[in-house]
């Protein structure tokens, strides 16, 4: 396991989880997008509600992580297909278990 992975034993097991599935869902992909993703994941993590819930726009978020527009589009998008996190109404959420 890489180091970035161990920072994951630290946080509470939900956020745990949820990294766990984002590795899952980016295996196939680049390792640029797998890195952006996981990067996406812990930014989300970090300024989500408590209920999971993210109130930035993509224009926000692309400007706070330094990647470009489309580069989040498809992390987005692969988290979406993965129901691990979904888009209404200018909102991201995580979905429930």
């Amino acid at each position: 396991m890489s180091a970035r992975h161990n920072i994951y034993e630290t946080r509470p097991f939900r956020e745990q989880k949820v990294m766990k599935q984002c590795i899952n869902c980016f295996a196939g992909e680049p390792d640029r997008i797998a890195e952006i993703g996981q990067a996406f994941m812990e930014y989300f993590m970090e300024n989500a509600t408590a209920d999971g819930v993210l109130f930035k726009t993509i224009k926000e978020i692309t400007t706070d992580m330094d990647i470009p527009h489309q580069t989040l589009s498809k992390v987005l998008k692969a988290l979406e297909a993965n129901r691990i996190i979904y888009r209404r109404n200018g909102i991201i959420g995580l979905w429930e278990d």
